[in-house]
């Protein structure tokens, strides 16, 4: 049998490097359950025999409307491949795909083992032309299109996705999978096993640096783990709506950051190059709980995605936050200056002003942000920040989400009746300089982009400003249409012609 006795969530689903052409040079390791037996299953080394194109159908919001996504190429191991690894299902069981965020989606007996409209369920490690969401739960329907109604009828309306009140088979993408469960009673994943140790922690070396009043600190392991603990629960909640909640042991930050004036800004940055600014204030509030580097999760040493390290608050109250306020892989902190407050405000039929609280809180998290891929004096950098039509949801008249759900939007927010109104938005720089565009050209579009960060790391203040407006290189301009970016912007207005 391939595979060992399992621990913790955190710990069994690793990813190191990519290959399309590869598997076997990826490995990926998911838990897999019935009853009591339990294994970790290194999919490399199961057979990739099933693959294929298919597109999915998301939600019909109106009639007429199928809402029909991009087909994509998916290759790898059917589940029912992988579930033979305990002895596979019986009639009447029913699998719980989990996702190592906690997104779950649960299927019949005869979704796996069966002909039906679905086509074959996969757990997916060639996606396309990455893998960033592998292992993830593809159906491949044989005609290549999975409908809300192939879905309905092959899995019936209790097993079912739906947005709203309406079925969407795109919401049967479970990405990042990490468990398999038969007969999953959600109150308990999978503990750690007798005698097996699936992390031993990082490797020895520097794992974390501290830049602060001048002089920099580089620490191993060992180091961090001399410094004194504190071992508490914590709750975060993602993009999702969906709570995830561990005991984690780490530094309070006090500890780490020092004398550092209460307004002054905490940098992070990531093993990958992420960066993301904290308010020292807030990294030393206690009200709520502490906010500790984390370096073990339920008593085990963290892979290095969402580990070595991470950010995350605990307390004796199990406290909540939001995964946008988690920074995960962190490897430098960086205590600056002062903590400059700015705000973005937006106006239309509504106003409504953006904290930067709110707004670094909302490009934090993946599923809020968008990129632009910029060329200018010969100089070519990505820029990442917020799609501009969807914070004109929050003041164009339709459906906005309230004022404490910070940044949060979604598709139908949007009201594109204003197009054909003749709308166009005016973006503002704090000297005064505005720029118009036409909401025709922006609309549903994410390569129109509010900017926060360049090549992974926030703007220089003082060239960009704290937003800056930029749209990608592809994007192609009607004859007698003129667009610049906009740096230190500080306001959207929506304005009828």
């Amino acid at each position: 049998m391939r595979g060992i006795l399992v621990g913790a969530l955190s710990l069994v689903l690793v990813l190191v490097g990519l290959s399309a052409a590869s598997a076997a040079a990826t490995s990926w390791a998911v838990v897999v359950q019935n009853g009591d037996r339990v294994v970790q299953v290194d999919l490399p080394l199961l057979s990739i025999s099933a693959g294929g194109t298919v597109a999915y159908q998301g939600p019909a919001m109106s009639d007429g409307a199928e809402n029909w996504k991009s087909p994509k190429t998916y290759a790898g191991i059917p589940l029912s491949a992988i579930l033979s690894e305990v002895g596979g299902m019986a009639t009447g069981d029913v699998v719980s795909v989990v996702a190592g965020d906690g997104y779950t989606k649960r299927l019949p007996y005869a979704a796996i083992y069966s002909e039906t409209p679905a086509g074959t369920p996969i757990l997916g490690l060639e996606v396309g032309s990455d893998g960033e969401d592998a292992p993830v739960l593809v159906f491949l329907a044989s005609d290549e299109r999975f409908s809300n109604d192939d879905m309905l009828a092959a899995l019936g309306p209790d097993y079912a996705h739906y947005y709203g009140d309406k079925p969407s088979t795109t919401g049967l993408l479970v990405k990042n999978v990490a468990y398999l469960i038969v007969n999953y009673d959600g109150a308990s994943l999978p503990t750690a096993a007798e005698n097996v140790a699936l992390a031993a922690g990082p490797a020895e070396g520097v794992v974390l640096t501290v830049a602060r009043g001048g002089e920099t600190f580089t620490y191993t392991m060992a180091d961090i783990e001399a410094f004194e603990s504190i071992a508490a629960p914590g709750t975060f909640t993602n993009s999702a709506g969906i709570d995830t909640t561990a005991t984690y042991t780490g530094i309070p930050f006090s500890a780490l950051i020092g004398n550092a004036p209460s307004d002054g800004t905490v940098r992070v940055t990531a093993s990958d190059g992420y960066s993301m600014n904290y308010p020292v204030s807030q990294l030393l509030d206690r009200s709520a709980g502490t906010w500790v580097l984390a370096y073990k999760e339920s008593g085990w040493y963290m892979p290095l995605d969402p580990g070595y390290l991470r950010i995350v608050q605990v307390g004796e109250g199990n406290p909540h936050f939001t995964s946008s306020l988690s920074a995960r892989m962190v490897e430098r902190i960086e205590v600056l200056g002062e903590y400059t407050a700015y705000t973005l405000t937006v106006t239309g039929e509504t106003t409504r002003v953006f904290t930067r609280s709110e707004l670094e809180a909302g490009i934090g998290c993946p599923c809020h942000t968008a990129t632009a891929t910029v060329t200018s004096k010969g100089e070519t950098a990505t820029y990442s920040g917020l799609p501009l039509w969807r914070l004109l949801a929050y003041v164009d008249g339709g459906a906005a989400p309230a004022a404490d759900q910070g940044i949060h939007y979604d598709d139908v927010d949007f009201n594109d009746k204003l197009i054909a109104e003749g709308y166009h938005i005016v973006l503002t720089a704090s000297d005064g300089y505005s720029q118009t565009v036409p909401l025709s050209l922006i609309a549903r579009d994410d390569r129109f982009v509010v900017a926060f960060k360049k090549n992974g790391t926030f703007l220089d203040t003082s060239k960009d400003g704290a937003m800056r407006f930029v749209f990608d290189d592809s994007v192609v301009l009607s004859e007698g249409v003129s667009l610049k970016s906009v740096k230190f912007l500080v306001s959207i207005a929506l304005v009828k012609d």
